[in-house]
């Protein structure tokens, strides 16, 4: 075999999908190129080289150990990765009621998210502040039962993939500018998502 045919074949191999073994908790047990008949008695499931990368590329700085794998409770043999500082339970729940914030361009927007690399901001239309601010005590405001928002930055259109999550309050969200936050990930080829409870969302990327 050529030189060149071996380095092909190499990188084929290295971009083969992944088996994981994990426990009922979806704690990884066994992670690897090939099945394992010594965790046989564990889940099994098998994961492109594209999902991986969040933690085979080395600019993550993640490992498995970051990692539960969440069994979708609507679709049987899909499966995805979510970080074990987010509350498994609670993502499980939201991802039925979640909606994707997409890039647009319009000046209209109640919610407006700016994603540049792995920092992210949300601010609140003037408009909508000055309306809430106007007619209830801020200190103690909530909007629709909720006194807090979950932003969720997922896999590109698929929201059961979770890369990094972050929780805003509202209260902090109508008293300033804007937040910022710094993510685990590069928000590039990823989507946002949440659950809805204002009208218009926007995102600039």
């Amino acid at each position: 075999m050529k030189l060149e045919d071996l380095e092909k074949a190499r990188k084929a191999q290295q971009r083969s999908d992944r088996h994981v073994y994990f426990d009922d908790t979806g704690n990884i047990v066994y992670y690897g190129r090939a099945e394992s008949d010594d965790y046989a008695q564990y889940n099994h499931a098998l994961f492109t080289y594209e999902q991986c990368l969040i933690f085979e590329d080395p600019k993550n700085d993640k490992s498995t150990n970051d990692f539960l794998v969440l069994t979708n409770p609507n679709d049987e043999g899909v499966f995805s990765f979510v970080t074990k500082v987010i509350e498994l339970e609670k993502f499980k729940s939201a991802t039925k009621m979640l909606s994707q914030i997409k890039v647009s361009d319009i000046t209209e927007y109640d919610i407006k998210i700016v994603t540049d690399k792995n920092k992210l901001s949300i601010n609140v239309s003037e408009k909508l502040k000055k309306n809430v601010t106007k007619n209830v005590n801020i200190d103690n405001f909530s909007f629709k039962g909720e006194e807090r928002i979950a932003i969720h930055v997922t896999s590109l259109n698929d929201p059961h993939f979770l890369y990094d999550s972050i929780e805003v309050s509202l209260k902090e969200l109508f008293q300033v500018d804007k937040l910022e936050f710094a993510l685990d990930v590069d928000t590039e080829d990823k989507s946002i998502y949440t659950r809805k409870i204002f009208d218009k969302y926007i995102r600039v990327a």
